[in-house]
């Protein structure tokens, strides 16, 4: 199938014109302001407090912080840390966590928990990026279709795939509950991105039929625990899934932000993240 027919023209046209013009936009979320007596404190504010010169950005999740197929340099958190020194005037060194390796959100749990090298970084950091969750769904679901809650096109085994991303409630607020125990949100800007979808997995599912039913079943029911476990810990949200898969979530991404794999983005894709990553701002939760 030829992914980039799978959308009209003219919605594939205003979801470029949409993106870009975020992209474009620049960054420019000003750390500056003051936000008044009672009001949770801003980056630069405690920057100015603290007589900083450097902060230490922490990244955990999978092959997408990594940096995969365009290289660690050109990930968004890499091009996230350039954009905090730019608003800030601050050096940021990067300490990336991510991994290829198949590590679901239980075994991040696990690792913020007994990783003592981590967990120092995680007390040292201004700044913690989060990307992940695929990792728990694709064996069960494979990549577009396959594995046991989806052997065949055009059916998919709720109750399977139920099994799946029910413990993903709880281990998403563990995961949180670890980090936050290390890092005080009140004065370290964590986020957490509710990731999207990749392309390959709409144009398969389109193609099957089978889409609606699962980008409810097999992502968009974590991506509520992310955000749930996100507001009671006091984690900021990057929202991704509407750029990644528009407004609606039945889009592709652009080819003009993709890597030919229909997973992982290139460096243009990666700079949209940042640029979502970045527009979150600097004020720290309360």
């Amino acid at each position: 199938m030829d992914n980039s027919m799978s959308i009209g023209p003219a919605v594939k046209v205003l979801i470029v014109v949409v993106i870009f013009g975020l992209w474009t936009s620049g960054c420019g979320a000003s750390g500056s302001s003051d936000t008044g007596a009672g009001g949770p404190r801003n980056a630069a504010t405690l920057i100015a407090e603290r007589s900083d010169t450097t902060w230490d950005l922490v990244a955990l999740g999978d092959s997408t912080p990594t940096g995969y197929g365009v290289g660690a340099d050109h990930s968004y958190v890499q091009v996230y840390a350039g954009y905090i020194e730019d608003d800030l005037g601050v050096d940021v060194a990067v300490h990336n966590w991510a991994t290829n390796t198949t590590r679901s959100v239980a075994g991040w749990v696990e690792e913020v928990h007994n990783n003592e090298d981590l967990r120092e970084d995680l007390r040292n950091a201004e700044v913690i990026t989060i990307w992940l969750g695929w990792h728990n769904v694709i064996p069960s679901i494979g990549v577009g279709r396959g594995g046991p809650c989806y052997a065949r096109a055009d059916e998919v085994d709720l109750d399977c795939l139920r099994e799946v991303t029910n413990p993903m409630q709880d281990e998403f607020d563990q995961l949180l509950s670890e980090i936050v125990s290390l890092a005080n949100p009140a004065e370290t800007l964590i986020l957490i991105a509710d990731v999207g979808i990749p392309s390959l997995f709409v144009a398969r599912w389109k193609e099957y039929g089978t889409l609606d039913l699962l980008k409810r079943q097999a992502y968009e029911v974590w991506r509520d625990y992310i955000i749930q476990a996100a507001s009671k810990h006091k984690v900021h949200v990057a929202h991704t899934y509407e750029i990644v898969n528009g407004r609606n979530g039945n889009q592709e991404m652009p080819p003009e932000f993709m890597q030919s794999d229909g997973l992982h983005f290139n460096e243009e894709g990666h700079n949209l993240i940042a640029d979502v990553h970045c527009k979150v701002g600097y004020e720290y939760s309360r």
